[in-house]
């Protein structure tokens, strides 16, 4: 209990307002001492920045993806300016799609999350992570999880067809519609121009790799995700084989050539086994799916486009000089500590009890 003393819970509570009820009666109990509720995103980052400034030391943020990237930022923002070494973050469930808390192991339960950021705080969980920075020639927005192609379009209509409502019906309708109308269209060209990395293949019987400076890889995959953690909607595993504090970003290039493939294949996309997938897909001489491990990566299209950013929708339609629309992404090691379940930090810190 003493330990919520020196933590501060920023509810966004749009979303979810009775969840968010249930949230504060139990805080309550818990005797939480500073407890803030942000319906604006303006107020979002401004209880953000002084949190980063004041003497608190846990920030326990309540909403989904989407809160949680914009909770990111403000912090980045403030971290620039203040220094906040001994401050950490932490995620509750409160979005329809809980990537993040995915990625590090948060319960399901309102009262386990409490119970098992309780014994962080007092255990000291802290785990830095890697953030990747992405500059799309207007603006620079950090994130863990970045997408063009498929997921991004899926974005594009509900936010078009103003459907952008919570609720998986209302991201599998748009994805239905985005996989029948649009796949070819997605297949257009990309180049990516790779830095300080290694091409990383993982099969169920053998494992290849190559490391490299620099490499320039052009494609035509309809969905390339490029990530510092591995889930992203409703336990959906884009990007399975992602370590959070590796000082790389993995790039993930899904090279299907034709729709039917993403619907024979979602099952196991979803779940994250990739190894299954390139298995028969090598055995029936297609295309792999591609993955690499970098620091920095110039991800660049003849013409704008769109991209999300831990599912919030950008595009990037500031043309550089040359001509062509860029997206630059670099990592940032060890960005911001996360105050994590006992469950996760125990695999990065094997030998600490002993």
């Amino acid at each position: 209990m003493q330990a919520f003393k020196n933590a501060v819970f920023l509810i966004n509570p749009n979303r979810f307002p009775g969840y968010a009820r249930k949230l504060k009666k139990i805080l309550r109990i818990y005797k939480a001492s500073h407890i803030v509720e942000c319906r604006r995103p303006e107020n979002f980052r401004t209880e953000v920045e002084a949190f980063a400034a004041g003497e608190k030391r846990f920030l326990l943020i309540w909403g989904g993806d989407g809160t949680a990237n914009l909770a990111i930022n403000a912090y980045m923002s403030a971290h620039r300016r203040i220094s906040t070494a001994s401050k950490a973050l932490g995620f509750l469930r409160g979005g329809s799609g809980n990537g993040i808390q995915d990625s590090y192991e948060v319960p399901v339960s309102i009262r386990a999350q409490i119970r098992s950021y309780l014994e962080g705080m007092e255990r000291e969980y802290i785990q830095p992570v890697d953030l990747i920075r992405a500059d799309d020639g207007k603006a620079s927005v950090y994130c863990q999880l970045l997408g063009i192609g498929l997921d991004a379009r899926v974005l594009e209509y509900r936010e078009g067809a103003g459907r952008g409502r919570p609720g998986m019906m209302n991201y599998i309708a748009a994805a239905l519609q985005s996989w029948y109308r649009d796949f070819s269209l997605l297949q257009d060209t990309k180049i990516l121009e790779m830095e300080e990395g290694k091409y990383a293949f993982k099969g169920p019987r053998s494992n290849a790799e190559f490391p490299f400076t620099q490499f320039t890889r052009e494609t035509r995959s309809p969905l390339i995700e490029i990530a510092t953690r591995p889930y992203y909607a409703k336990m959906f595993k884009i990007a399975p084989d992602v370590v959070c504090n590796s000082g790389f970003m993995d790039i993930y290039s899904f090279n299907f050539i034709h729709r039917r493939e993403i619907l024979s294949n979602i099952f196991d996309i979803w779940n994250g086994w990739h190894r299954r997938i390139n298995r028969q897909r090598a055995k029936r001489d297609r295309p792999v799916i591609e993955r690499y491990e970098v620091r920095q990566v110039k991800l660049m299209k003849r013409e704008p486009f769109a991209y999300h950013a831990d599912g919030e929708l950008r595009r990037c339609d500031n043309p550089a000089e040359d001509g062509r629309f860029t997206l630059h992404c670099s990592i940032v090691p060890s960005a911001v500590n996360f105050l994590v379940p006992g469950s996760f930090y125990r695999k990065f810190h094997p030998f600490q009890d002993l």
